[in-house]
């Protein structure tokens, strides 16, 4: 319960009753920020949900920006990549993208654990296929923050 006298405080003004420890001050840390690109809109914007849901900053792309560009514009932690996109099957592009220091996390709706892995392991990038389940994707985001090593293996269905 409070205190009677901060019931009854202006805050609008400086409150006597009121002292800020220099202890107390909190700072500010920036979410890391996750970068979706995929070929549909439905399964960017499900993406995204599942990144804000874990305390992320989800970011996409304008429709005219070329993917190498919104990469330097947000400078992502984390690029979640759909397999399906033109830019997973631009090796030059992708050696680009690992040298930059964002991590790359394919995922797919349209092929089998198999073949999402395949198509990782040109890359030594993990990946996963929808549907997945929150947890596991989890995991497999916080693995790519983190110092941890993920597996190649695919998640999912």
């Amino acid at each position: 319960m409070f205190p009677r006298w901060l019931a009854a405080c202006d805050y609008g003004r400086r409150c006597p009753h009121v002292r800020l420890s220099s202890s107390l001050v909190s700072v500010a840390v920036p979410k890391p920020t996750i970068l979706i690109l995929a070929n549909e809109e439905v399964i960017s914007a499900l993406l995204g949900a599942m990144v804000e849901l874990e305390g992320l900053s989800p970011v996409f792309p304008t429709h005219d920006e070329r993917p190498l560009a919104a990469i330097a514009r947000f400078r992502p932690s984390i690029l979640l990549l759909d397999c399906e996109h033109e830019l997973a099957w631009d090796a030059v592009a992708m050696r680009q993208i690992a040298a930059s220091g964002t991590r790359t996390l394919l995922f797919s709706a349209m092929r089998s654990q198999r073949e999402i892995e395949l198509i990782a392991d040109r890359y030594d990038i993990p990946a996963f296929v929808l549907p997945v389940a929150f947890r596991e994707f989890t995991e497999r985001i916080e693995s790519l923050l983190g110092e941890t090593e993920p597996s190649h293996r695919a998640v999912g269905a």
